[in-house]
């Protein structure tokens, strides 16, 4: 009975993380209407923002497909006892080089993004970001405290008959 009761806080508790994230302030954020009230975003801006969105999101899907590939056969070179050094270097160098490449678009994009927005929705939209990822890192940690095994209290000992 206890560990039904534990079961099924732990997956009310899963739930209730994993419906955070509907929330945050990732993705289409300006069309999220607690947002956009919150940044006080005009029909401009938020048209402008949607603009960037959609201009940035196929590249930084391609590089993102490029990545795992690169990713994907650097994982498989280095399982391979018998691969070349200078092979293996060649595709790390390309894994790397990747990631940046993506990491460099997806700095551009918030470099337009912020460039649309007045200096204290910017600053309000960082902290927002900041207020989300302190709740789901509590959220993460109440979670771990609530799964982690919990000591059962010694059972009074019976006197020898």
């Amino acid at each position: 009975m206890r560990r039904t009761l534990f079961v099924a806080a732990a997956l009310l508790a899963a739930a209730t993380v994993r419906a955070q994230p509907a929330q945050a302030i990732e993705g289409k954020w300006w069309k999220r209407p607690v947002v956009a009230r919150e940044l006080q975003l005009s029909a401009d801006q938020t048209a402008a923002l949607e603009k960037i969105f959609a201009r940035s999101k196929p590249k930084l899907i391609d590089l993102r497909a490029d990545l795992e590939k690169k990713q994907f056969l650097l994982q498989q070179a280095m399982e391979d006892e018998n691969a070349d050094r200078k092979d293996l270097e060649k595709k790390m160098e390309a894994a790397e080089n990747s990631r940046a490449e993506l990491q460099k678009a997806r700095q551009r994009m918030l470099l337009d993004i912020r460039q649309v927005m007045k200096p204290e929705q910017w600053q309000k939209l960082l902290q927002l970001r900041e207020e989300f990822r302190a709740r789901v890192q509590q959220q993460r940690r109440e979670m771990k405290q609530q799964q982690a095994p919990r000591a059962e209290p010694p059972r009074p000992k019976r006197p020898p008959r």
